[in-house]
């Protein structure tokens, strides 16, 4: 590898999460509170940008269900 992806491997924190899969699959099952931490942080925010999604799709679909329901209880003459 180049200095360029070496200093960004070890900027973006990714070499934690290798070093933490590594250290659970090995011998010692045990790891440390910081890489709990950073592992527990991310899936929290997967989860809430999922719900977060889902939230705004489902309030869509009611407005756009709300607005045609409106123009269809008024026929034309």
């Amino acid at each position: 590898m180049n200095n360029h992806l070496i200093s960004l491997y070890n900027s973006t924190g990714f070499g934690r999460v290798v070093d933490s899969f590594k250290i659970a699959t090995g011998d010692s099952a045990e790891l440390p509170l910081a890489d709990i931490l950073v592992i527990s942080r991310v899936l929290f925010a997967v989860v809430m940008v999922g719900f977060m999604g889902y939230f705004f799709d489902r309030m869509k679909q009611s407005l756009f269900v709300n607005n045609e329901a409106k123009t269809n209880n008024h026929p034309r003459r």
